[in-house]
């Protein structure tokens, strides 16, 4: 039975007296002393108490900062503010003040207060304030569980709407998502050694296998590893499959279902198969998605149901657990009839996943397709290693400067290449890196090598200057074949090693920087011995090590050379300015010391065509430093002015059209 909060006001102050020589009114220690009464307000019993600030009381002031109604099943308390106004609220005794000593400065008046509580709150406890602690623990205990049990019956009633799974989910489990193996009983002749397939729980006979080896099994065909029995060791396999069903016009479940296999007994395992996750997915007329997870929770007996609204709680969000992790294989076979009329229905996500039949997290590709649509259009291209960096990440290349545009509807929009571009980028399936070394191998110049361009993939080779250099003084083939030998001879078995190379792009750029310097210094770059090196580090420590004097007159050639090669193509007028590029690196540092601006730091990266310096002068006045320029892989990356303050509106309105007709030009008829 509620409490009548209109009633009670009529009883919030009593009027009660105190006498002026009671102790607890000079108390110091006591802040609050608290006055009791048992009235019948509504037709209920109710246990008033009255507290009274006792600095107040000792003044003669009897009005009661709090009036709390304690009934059998519910409590409520009337605050009076400093002004006089009232307001009413459900804290606990304890927590009328936000002090976490509250109750030890409180005090009955008098026993017959203290005696009335505890007869009231029908407690064993003989403390008046432990009695009313201990009732109101009581009523919020069965106020947090009447509204858990509210809860659970609404997760209850949503759960008896999922359907049960596919017929078929074990066989898919067996055949498509456990690994198999072929145990075998190691024999040093390896000719007939005996072994037991688990793809087809057969006895077979192996030849010419090892350990952990990759195979097919002799009798069923089906792909396995081979295990040698007295290598082996346990063998435990956990997997994670995503499971979609529609659950009526407008939602759709994805269920969360894990797998663990252990090999004690090869012949046997031990096999556990349980649902642990649930999402459902809502949409309305207007397109807007929801989610609404849920995990199954462990241990609780008294729920009504085990399923617990939310994600699942983990100690560490930098720690693997199994348990959470959602990411894993998809269950593919009814995606049609699931996603038929809903927003995913064109989103080719059992294309995209049956492209490989690798682990994915089902959900996060579906919010990518919400805010990517093209993410359809990359998948019937067949560019799926594309299609799965925008999916899964590498945002870090949606920018203009990449030439990439999510947004776009088609090739040419998207990627920035024309259709004839297309056969080219299926073969090589390129992702996010490839396609911006492909743009700049293409501002270039340079003719797209296939196999290049797939070798480039395979090692993660994503800077353009590393292969335009060298293919100056040699074909694809034999760059590949010269930086595979190099690689193979000192790659580093570990990061600890010191000297060689880690990766296959740190051959290359050494292998620039060799070239870069060699011509330089006017070596014989036709000359077989001296363009590929047998040791290409100390061949390029060797360069690099020579006097100041040396590397000024290096660094002079370079530039030099650069100014031929480029003056013709860079060089613009118009609207009274013009673009001209340094003769030597004298003419860089002064650019430098003349803008105040660090420009004379990247005399270095132009010696190395890591970028290329520009200068901005005014036609009439050419000799007189106005605006530097670097472009880097064929793009303006900036432009700085005196203190590097930016380019003033004609000039920046002079880079834009040198930016459009010279710059951007050689992409833009490659891509036509």
């Amino acid at each position: 039975m509620r409490i009548d909060k209109r009633k009670c006001r009529k009883f919030a102050d009593p009027g009660l007296k105190m006498n002026r020589n009671h102790g607890l009114l000079h108390a110091e220690k006591v802040k609050y002393i608290v006055r009791t009464a048992v009235k019948n307000i509504g037709g209920q019993r109710i246990l008033v108490l009255y507290v009274y600030l006792r600095e107040q009381a000792a003044d003669g002031i009897f009005i009661p900062v709090w009036t709390m109604f304690q009934g059998r099943t519910e409590y409520i308390t009337l605050f009076r503010k400093e002004d006089g106004s009232t307001s009413w609220n459900k804290a606990a005794f304890c927590n009328l003040k936000r002090d976490y000593d509250f109750g030890r400065h409180c005090a009955f008046y008098m026993a017959g207060d203290e005696e009335r509580v505890t007869r009231f709150c029908k407690q064993t406890a003989n403390n008046g304030f432990i009695s009313l602690y201990r009732l109101q623990d009581g009523i919020m205990e069965k106020r947090r569980r009447e509204r858990r049990q509210k809860k659970e019956k609404e997760i209850l009633a949503k759960m008896k709407l999922v359907p049960a799974l596919p017929r078929n989910i074990n066989r898919t489990i067996e055949r498509e998502i456990i690994p198999h193996y072929v145990f075998y009983t190691y024999s040093r002749k390896k000719k007939g050694m005996e072994g037991f397939c688990t793809a087809c729980s057969s006895e077979v006979l192996v030849t010419g296998v090892k350990h952990n080896e990759r195979g097919i099994c002799p009798l069923c065909k089906e792909a396995v590893t081979f295990k040698s029995r007295g290598k082996r060791g346990m063998i435990i396999d956990r997997e994670t499959l995503q499971i979609f069903q529609r659950i009526s016009s407008n939602e759709v479940i994805v269920r969360f279902i894990k797998i663990y296999y252990q090999y004690g007994d090869e012949k046997n395992p031990y096999k556990s198969i349980y649902e642990n996750a649930r999402t459902f997915l809502y949409w309305d007329d207007s397109g807007n998605i929801s989610e609404d997870p849920f995990y199954y929770g462990y241990g609780d007996r008294s729920s009504l149901t085990p399923w617990r609204a939310g994600d699942r709680p983990v100690f560490s969000y930098w720690r693997y657990n199994f348990e959470a992790d959602q990411t894993g294989f998809l269950y593919y076979k009814n995606l049609e009839k699931v996603f038929a009329d809903s927003p995913w229905q064109y989103s080719q996500l059992k294309e995209f996943y049956l492209a490989d039949q690798e682990p994915l997290y089902a959900l996060r590709y579906l919010a990518a397709y919400k805010r990517y649509p093209m993410l359809e259009y990359l998948v019937k291209l067949r560019l799926y290693h594309l299609a799965g960096n925008i999916a899964f990440g590498n945002h870090y290349y949606y920018n203009s400067d990449s030439g990439f545009n999510p947004n776009g509807k088609n090739l040419k929009e998207v990627l920035g290449f024309d259709k004839n571009y297309l056969p080219l980028l299926q073969s090589i399936n390129p992702g996010l890196e490839q396609i911006k070394l492909m743009r700049d191998l293409v501002h270039a110049g340079m003719e797209l090598n296939e196999e290049l361009l797939m070798w480039c993939g395979k090692f993660g080779i994503s800077r353009a200057e590393n292969l335009l250099v060298p293919l100056k003084h040699m074909t694809p083939h034999k760059l590949m074949k010269y930086v595979n030998e190099q690689y193979a001879k000192f790659c580093k078995k570990s990061l600890y090693q010191t000297g060689g190379y880690y990766r296959m792009e740190d051959v290359l750029t050494d292998y620039r920087d060799y070239l870069c310097m060699s011509e330089g210094l006017e070596l014989d770059l036709k000359n077989s011995f001296v363009l590929f090196p047998a040791d290409l580090k100390k061949a390029h420590d060797k360069v690099n090590d020579i006097s100041d004097k040396e590397q000024a007159l290096v660094y002079d050639r370079q530039i030099q050379k650069q100014f031929e090669e480029m003056n013709q193509q860079y060089h613009f007028v118009k609207y009274g300015y013009a673009v001209l590029l340094p003769h030597t690196a004298k003419e860089i540092l002064e650019e430098g010391q003349n803008l105040h601006h660090c420009v004379g730091g990247y005399v270095k990266q132009v010696v190395k065509r890591e970028s290329t310096i520009l200068f901005v002068r005014k036609a009439e006045a050419q000799e007189k430093s106005l605006c530097t320029v670097e472009i880097k892989n064929g793009r303006l990356v900036q432009a700085r002015c005196y203190k590097n303050e930016p380019p003033s509106p004609a000039v920046q309105r002079f880079l834009n059209v040198w930016e459009k007709k010279i710059l951007h030009a050689p992409a833009l008829a490659a891509a036509a």
